[in-house]
């Protein structure tokens, strides 16, 4: 059963309909007033979902439309779960942990030394977003992000294995009384914020084919502007050029002058036209949020720079069977290396532990988000 038959299978299931699957890739549907007003289906009825549709069979895609009909149906239904794996289903400690950390965690500056390791929970946000792209062309599609709730910083490797567990409920359990002992260290406002930073880069690289497309159209169109109105600038020039030559009246090159200008003007209306037909518009909708309380080994740790300590730790997840990466404190990205700064021992990366372009102080972005303490230059549009 396809993905989409399936989702629409136990979605009308769960609303009361009679579901039958049929040959080939559709449903039998028998629904209650309530899904046939929703979704625009008479009582009875038939939907396909493959290129062969059974006899009497309605298309369903992921169109607007019906994706529209499906949020009617379910209201807010579906838009926040919370779930867990106990504490008891954690393995034990992988081997080579501490080697796995001396990778991940690359100070340029500053050392740390391994304290303890210890089983504890984490819990992560998986948000779904449906993204509509629209252009002369039009795209929907669904991306997936994972937020580490403690850190604010995406873990894209559990992204795979929480779609998975959705789709297999055995592999999770629904939320017990445990998740009210774990209040949530994101306010929703710090996990718009979160991520509002990731996304951009995501989409960016989920259209990347879509914006191949386009921009290969739109360079074909532009090359046959440039073709034609290049040749009617050509002649123009010419007759302007024969004209002078022979003497003629300054009216008469006047006029051609004119010409050759009325020929710029459309050229660039032109070219703005297809920049507007090309301009691609990009639509972002949180659809779902899943809230996920995962047993985690927590790793503790000193951060050591000069004569200054501090302690951090770090996750070992075994969903991702990998450490959840650490952010930049100050810009919230994932960098390769690390610079620990001397005030308060922030963790952050080499553009925001860079030198002031005004005064060349080198200052730490987290200890001093929006100018620089020695001269006040604002920091605003230099960093990442």
């Amino acid at each position: 059963m396809s993905d989409l038959r399936d989702i629409l299978a136990r979605t009308l299931a769960a609303q009361g309909a009679l579901v039958e699957p049929i040959h080939p890739d559709g449903l039998e549907i028998c629904a209650p007033p309530h899904v046939q007003a929703a979704l625009a289906l008479p009582e009875w009825s038939r939907v396909g979902f493959g290129t062969v549709l059974p006899p009497q069979a309605i298309r369903v895609s992921f169109e607007a439309e019906w994706a529209q009909r499906l949020m009617r149906l379910l209201g807010d239904q579906g838009t926040y779960a919370a779930m867990e794996r106990p504490l008891s289903s954690l393995p034990p400690v992988p081997d080579g942990l501490e080697s796995e950390l001396t990778r991940t965690l690359v100070l340029e500056n500053a050392t740390y030394r391994l304290r303890e390791v210890e089983p504890d929970r984490n819990c992560y946000f998986l948000l779904v977003f449906r993204v509509n792209s629209t252009s002369d062309d039009k795209r929907e599609d669904t991306l997936f992000i994972c937020i580490n709730e403690s850190s604010g910083a995406a873990a894209d490797r559990l992204v795979n294995p929480l779609v998975a567990a959705l789709r297999d409920g055995s592999r999770l359990m629904p939320a017990g009384p445990i998740q009210s002992e774990l209040p949530l260290s994101l306010s929703a406002k710090k996990l718009h914020k979160s991520a509002s930073r990731v996304l951009p880069a995501y989409i960016r690289t989920r259209l990347a084919p879509f914006l191949a497309g386009m921009e290969r159209r739109m360079s074909r169109d532009l090359e046959r502007l440039h073709t034609y109105y290049g040749d009617l600038r050509a002649e123009t020039a010419a007759r302007i050029e024969n004209k002078k030559r022979k003497g003629e009246e300054s009216k008469a090159i006047e006029s051609e002058q004119s010409r050759m200008q009325a020929i710029e003007r459309e050229y660039h209306a032109k070219v703005e036209d297809l920049n507007h037909k090309y301009a691609v518009r990009v639509d972002v909708e949180l659809t779902q949020a899943v809230r996920a309380q995962l047993p985690v080994w927590r790793a503790d740790f000193f951060l050591l720079r000069r004569k200054g300590i501090r302690k951090h730790r770090i996750t070992w997840n075994p969903w991702s069977r990998t450490l959840d990466p650490l952010p930049c404190e100050a810009c919230f990205f994932i960098p390769k290396t690390y610079y620990v700064c001397d005030d308060k021992l922030h963790l952050v990366c080499s553009a925001c532990m860079a030198a002031c372009p005004s005064c060349a102080r080198v200052s730490c972005r987290a200890c001093h988000p929006a100018k620089c303490p020695k001269c006040g230059h604002a920091w605003q549009g230099e960093q990442k």
